[in-house]
């Protein structure tokens, strides 16, 4: 037996619920705010053009279908501009406890011109009398919709899906909780948990306090979001905390916004965390050691934007791609919000410079796997047309690569953080010994004196090691030398990485390099290694002029922090000494459960390891160290999570049977 369910009509059609005394849509903006909290805010656009992925949707309240239809009407445009056999499949879960007969619904959507096809379609299989469940389809299957006509609750319970069917975007409507109160209810944001994805993303129109709470109880991140229409401000949210999962150590400390942050460092993770943090309200106080900001690794004349890609999609490559694409965002929101630093997005091209590259090429053309605007391959003569020079050998292209000026970069994200008038900088400040208090805070012993800081992150690059128990961490410096040479007209228009790599010109001089010393902390510069950058492109690149000593007018040495796996440290500090008590059994079963919480230092943070590549990584980085201090949905799924975790070391060693409890 369905519920009976009171309605009325307005003038345009649009319909009222007598029993909830409320509008089922913004009659000014439905479609419009639709798409903007539930299609933006679930991220579906882009979702549907991944055909591997299918989308699951999970819907409270069906309503008038608005959001169905609306969400079918993006899957019929994205069929038509790639072709559905490129287009994900999408399955949509829906309940509704006071349904709306064929008629109603008709009416209800009668202003939507666009959508009349697709209702239409989806009304032929709407049952007449609606109770149970019932599933249609639309799109020649592409998409299915399975309507459960009962509390939201209990129709979610219906549901047991396996692993990889599970829910991984949820439409979180209704009726306001203020007036449908039974709804939004403990159980069902335990069965919404219970039925999400690893990862599953949220939106909801309501920002009430209470399902905020219920949403982070159960295993979301969640943030506010502005939005127009009557509603200004709506919820999304990410399902990455998830409870008695198995899997613990994947679980970060879940505490509420920090209102103050120390960052150790003054290079190119350090401005970008210090303005990141400060649009968000979070006051910061940077600690730098030298007389200046950039004096390290970012203060090289000329530094190449670009990601590490192997020629197959694998992990370490598609946290690469993810970051040149957020990089580029980054870099040109400061620039159009006025700040200005010396750069080129002309591109990077890898020469195949010998037989071994030449293969490699050859057979990404014959069966590549990224996309032309991410990497592609070019012969000689395209080469050469890129880089300005006359190349004999073709290579792989990096279209959104490219320069930057390092120093004057981190000075422009300086200025935008002190903009913001809670950001202050102190240089000459040399941390040498973190202390936890009791109080949870840290005493920091400078070369200036004590300084207690409530929240601490330690962005100081190779300098990070150096601090306990940051040494814990496998990270090692790596000593390179840049060479800047005099520019006399034959610089190149593009970057060129060989077995070494060379730049365009700014400011009349290009650079060439660099050494790669491990375990050299020497950054006094010599003139054997300005030797070495020359004749390394002397011996790769013989069809470039060679450079003659004389050039060379300036050069420097400075450190790289790099890891063992080749991807930076992002997040909280483990405990690292506890961990093979609590996940020693690991070892014998790397899946097996535990639900135990894995240990870590209160209110300490790393962001360190980018490598040569800090200025392809460091924004996408400093935006998971943003989401951990600030309680904000992570940017990456659980898995680039763990890639980057500051544990993750401890973990791969335990599993390989490297640490024994003592019951072992």
């Amino acid at each position: 037996m369905t519920n009976k369910t009171q309605i009325s009509f307005q003038a345009n059609g649009a319909p009222y619920s007598l029993q909830f005394d409320d509008i089922y849509f913004d009659t000014e903006s439905g479609c419009q705010q639709s798409e903007q909290v539930f299609i933006n805010g679930n991220n579906i656009n882009s979702r549907l053009l991944s055909s591997e992925c299918p989308v699951i949707i999970g819907e409270t309240g069906f309503g008038t279908g608005l959001n169905f239809f609306l969400t079918a009407h993006k899957l019929s445009q994205a069929i038509e501009e790639n072709g559905a056999e490129n287009i994900a499949d999408v399955t949509f879960y829906s309940v509704e406890k006071f349904p709306l007969s064929k008629a109603q619904i008709k009416t209800s959507l009668q202003m939507w011109h666009d959508l009349q096809p697709l209702i239409d379609d989806a009304l032929t299989q709407y049952p007449d009398v609606p109770e149970g469940k019932t599933t249609l389809s639309c799109l020649d299957g592409k998409i299915k919709l399975v309507l459960i006509f009962d509390d939201a609750t209990e129709g979610f319970k219906q549901l047991n899906l396996k692993h990889k069917q599970k829910i991984n975007a949820w439409y979180l409507d209704g009726f306001s909780p203020a007036n449908n109160q039974d709804m939004w209810s403990e159980a069902l944001f335990e069965q919404i948990a219970r039925l999400s994805s690893d990862d599953a993303s949220l939106a909801t129109f309501t920002v009430a306090g209470f399902v905020r709470r219920h949403l982070t109880n159960v295993g979301f991140r969640v943030a506010k979001r502005n939005t127009v229409g009557k509603k200004k401000q709506t919820l999304v949210a990410k399902f990455q905390q998830p409870k008695n999962k198995g899997k613990s150590y994947l679980n970060r400390p879940q505490k509420p916004k920090v209102q103050h942050v120390t960052i150790i460092g003054g290079g190119i993770a350090a401005a970008c965390l210090s303005y990141q943090l400060t649009k968000q309200g979070v006051k910061v106080t940077l600690l730098c050691k030298d007389e200046t900001i950039a004096e390290g690794a970012s203060s090289n004349a000329i530094g190449a934007l670009y990601p590490l890609i192997h020629l197959v999609q694998d992990e370490i490559s598609q946290f690469y791609v993810d970051a040149l694409h957020r990089s580029r965002a980054f870099y040109d929101t400061l620039l159009s919000d006025g700040y200005q630093f010396a750069h080129d997005w002309c591109g990077l091209l890898e020469v195949s410079y010998k037989e071994s590259l030449q293969v490699r090429q050859k057979k990404f053309e014959q069966s590549p796997c990224w996309p032309k605007d991410v990497i592609h391959s070019v012969n000689a003569d395209k080469a050469s047309k890129l880089s300005g020079a006359s190349l004999h050998s073709g290579g792989m292209f990096i279209p959104k690569a490219g320069w930057i000026a390092p120093k004057q970069l981190v000075s422009a994200l300086v200025q935008a953080a002190s903009d913001q008038g809670i950001f202050k900088v102190k240089t000459n400040t040399q941390v040498t010994e973190l202390t936890q208090l009791d109080s949870g805070n840290w005493l920091l012993t400078t070369s200036k004196g004590k300084i207690n800081a409530s929240t601490v992150v330690v962005c100081a690059g190779a300098d990070s090691d150096l601090l306990t128990p940051i040494d814990e961490l496998p990270q090692y410096p790596v000593r390179g030398q840049v060479s800047e040479v005099a520019d006399t007209g034959d610089a190149v228009t593009t970057v060129i990485c060989h077995k070494g790599y060379l730049t365009p010109a700014n400011n009349g001089n290009f650079c060439i390099g660099a050494t790669f010393d491990k375990q050299d902390r020497d950054i006094n510069t010599r003139d054997v290694d300005n030797d070495y950058n020359r004749e390394v492109l002397a011996e790769t690149l013989p069809e470039i002029a060679s450079i003659p000593k004389e050039r060379i007018v300036n050069s420097k040495a400075r450190l790289r922090a790099m890891t063992p796996d080749h991807l930076p440290i992002a997040g909280p500090m483990p405990k690292t000494e506890l961990y093979p008590a609590i996940f020693g059994k690991l070892a014998q079963d790397k899946n097996w459960k535990i639900n135990e919480p894995a240990p870590y230092y209160d209110n300490l943070y790393v962001m360190s390891g980018l490598g040569a590549r800090g200025l392809c990584s460091a924004p996408l980085v400093s935006d998971i160290l943003v989401a951990d201090l600030c309680n904000l949905p992570y940017p990456v799924d659980s898995k680039m999570r763990f890639n980057l975790a500051p544990n993750r070391f401890i973990l791969k060693d335990i599993i390989k049977g490297k640490h024994k409890t003592q019951s072992q």
